[in-house]
């Protein structure tokens, strides 16, 4: 069984279906209330459980637990470059000494300490070797949700339909 990317139930049958040119996995109940058709060449989620990748990046449905992005207590701190950036000097050491250490690439580093977000493993190998916090915890109104006192979190199919009242 998986969750559907519309409404956000989990443990339901799903169908991959395609709507405006990007793949997404739907209930049946979200399939007939949005008309999406399911795609003839699909896989259903429920043959290849918690690991399908919706959209990709970290947006995407990683397995809880295993992809840090999806971790709901926490997220990558905003200013995640510079913290790289300040602990490496700290350390005394060039971006290609720091790639060395960690087992990564030279343009990977530079990436991160411009604000390009890095991977799971990036993340951890940065935190271990630099000993620093680039997870933290959310604040308050970042877990706020937004409805009408629903049990489950605001889902993409939620701002779909205020989107199309609004019009």
């Amino acid at each position: 069984m998986g969750s559907c990317e519309i409404c956000g139930s989990s443990n339901v049958s799903t169908k991959r279906a395609s709507s405006n040119g990007r793949d997404v996995l739907a209930c049946d109940r979200c399939m007939k209330a949005t008309g999406l058709k399911p795609n003839l060449t699909g896989i259903s989620q429920s043959s290849n459980p918690g690991n399908v990748r919706g959209f990709g990046g970290y947006g995407g449905m990683g397995r809880t637990g295993k992809d840090i992005m999806v971790r709901e207590e926490k997220e990558l701190a905003p200013d995640f470059g510079a913290r790289v950036i300040d602990a490496r000097r700290k350390k005394g050491i060039e971006q290609r000494e720091l790639a060395r250490e960690i087992s990564e690439r030279l343009n990977v580093i530079q990436r991160v300490e411009k604000g390009q977000h890095p991977g799971d493993s990036v993340i951890k190998k940065l935190e271990r070797y630099l000993d620093i916090e680039l997870m933290i915890e959310r604040t308050p109104d970042e877990q706020q949700q937004v409805g009408t006192g629903t049990s489950r979190p605001m889902t993409l199919g939620d701002y779909i339909q205020d989107a199309l009242r609004k019009e």
